[in-house]
């Protein structure tokens, strides 16, 4: 029997097994299990709730930008290739670097569940990967990604070597607040490393920061 969505078992539990259903979509969704988006109503599956293929905030980074037809981006941290959907549907080719586990299998299922045929997936880790490559990219897109650095504001740094044009939406301190990243502080690492041409996105929170960059 597959496990519930939501539950999770044993990694050998699951894949030494045989479904006996009819082949289907959401077989591959309740084989993984944990979703917390949802996926495109056209692609007829029940997951996650978060509309993130619909994420108002990578539309807004992509009007930033302007035309992403046959432009390359780099996606850090996909989770469940909401965004990587949008981004693909606007044009691009996606490389995304997940470093977990789960979310590289959840969006391999996504790959395959939203068509996805831009966009290729790899399971490691991000700061080895922008050290490691001297590849280039149109865009890079970290959304929610700054918080899995060891050094958020060392990663701008990087992330300025890969790329003229950068959309960030993370969390940040609010005033009075101890933390390790604050607004201020993004924004000024932003400068030093080359980006001339910030706009900030309204975001109604104090605790979060969402901008686009461009050198």
């Amino acid at each position: 029997m597959l496990p519930k969505r939501g539950t999770s078992r044993p990694p050998a539990e699951v894949f030494d097994s045989y479904v006996s259903s009819v082949p289907r979509l959401q077989n591959a969704i309740d084989l993984v299990g944990g979703w917390s988006c949802a996926f495109p109503p056209a692609c007829g599956v029940s997951a996650g709730r978060i509309e993130a293929f619909d994420d108002a905030r990578i539309r807004w980074a992509i009007d930033c930008f302007g035309s992403l037809e046959g432009r390359n981006v780099l996606e850090l941290s996909p989770g469940e290739a909401g965004h990587s959907f949008l981004l693909e549907s606007a044009g691009a080719r996606v490389e995304a670097i997940e470093p977990s586990r789960a979310a590289f299998i959840r969006c391999l299922v996504a790959k395959e569940v939203m068509r996805l045929s831009r966009t290729r997936f790899w399971l490691g880790d991000m700061e080895a990967f922008l050290r490691d490559t001297d590849k280039r990219y149109d865009l890079v897109v970290a959304c929610d990604a700054l918080r899995r650095f060891a050094d958020p504001l060392a990663a701008i740094a990087l992330l300025a070597r890969h790329a003229d044009a950068l959309y960030i939406h993370t969390q940040v301190a609010q005033r009075g607040e101890a933390s390790s990243l604050r607004r201020d502080d993004v924004i000024a690492e932003l400068h030093e490393a080359g980006f001339t041409n910030m706009r900030e996105a309204e975001s109604g929170h104090s605790s979060a920061l969402s901008i686009f960059a461009r050198k």
